[in-house]
């Protein structure tokens, strides 16, 4: 079966000055994936992996090289066309969850939907029942601030991947997560790539994380180390 390249990276450094010298924090990458592909991104703290998901999500542009996503260099788009992009097509999962605190849970996850078009009563019926999918259907309607880190995590999530977007990226998403929850959190990440198709990309150097991937690139020194599919 043919599957097309969503997200190719051709010769991508970015690089960012630190007193007199220079430092690459991603250097000469060339990377391609497939739709529905589930990747990690591994390596240690500093190896790249957070600059290469915000590379590749339009959140940061390279110093050299380009990013394509569908094929369209994303150099030619701008900071509004890059914002729509994000809203239709990519979910991101941030490690500091980047929440609304003034927002419960549920509004969290209902306001992309709602910036979308979705009516209001779609949007909440939808949040709904993504929050019952990673175990919140007692606490959706609390703010940030009443919830744990893990529960602020699977929020993040749910908020993530509500509006079933064909890429997913993922910033450390187990970082806050006991195994149990890890686990769980994995399993629902599986799911979702089989069940809808969308494309995974995360970023962590939680070794469950590694080993439950199915694809594996090593980075180090903003340099691709080493990758499983080759």
């Amino acid at each position: 079966m043919f599957h097309p390249t969503v997200i190719e990276c051709q010769s991508v450094c970015k690089a960012f000055a630190d007193g007199d010298s220079v430092i690459k924090a991603i250097d000469q990458v060339d990377l391609q994936v497939y739709a529905g592909e589930f990747i990690c991104l591994y390596g240690a703290s500093g190896s790249g992996k957070t600059t290469l998901l915000n590379l590749i999500g339009g959140l940061d542009r390279p110093s050299s090289g380009e990013v394509f996503l569908d094929k369209h260099p994303l150099s030619h788009y701008s900071d509004d066309q890059l914002t729509d992009l994000r809203l239709h097509k990519i979910g991101f999962i941030f490690q500091s969850y980047n929440l609304v605190p003034v927002f419960s849970a549920l509004e969290n996850v209902s306001f992309i939907l709602q910036m979308q078009g979705l009516s209001n009563r779609d949007a909440i019926n939808k949040s709904e029942y993504i929050l019952q999918q990673v175990g919140l259907q007692n606490l959706m309607h609390r703010r940030p601030a009443e919830l744990s880190g893990g529960q602020q995590q699977r929020v993040a999530i749910a908020r993530a991947i509500v509006a079933q977007p064909k890429i997913i990226l993922a910033d450390e998403p187990t970082a806050n997560l006991d195994s149990k929850n890890s686990e769980q959190l994995m399993n629902l990440m599986h799911q979702l790539n089989r069940d809808l198709g969308s494309t995974f990309v995360i970023s962590s150097h939680d070794p469950q994380v590694i080993e439950k991937a199915e694809r594996k690139i090593e980075l180090a020194d903003g340099k691709i180390l080493h990758d499983s599919a080759d």
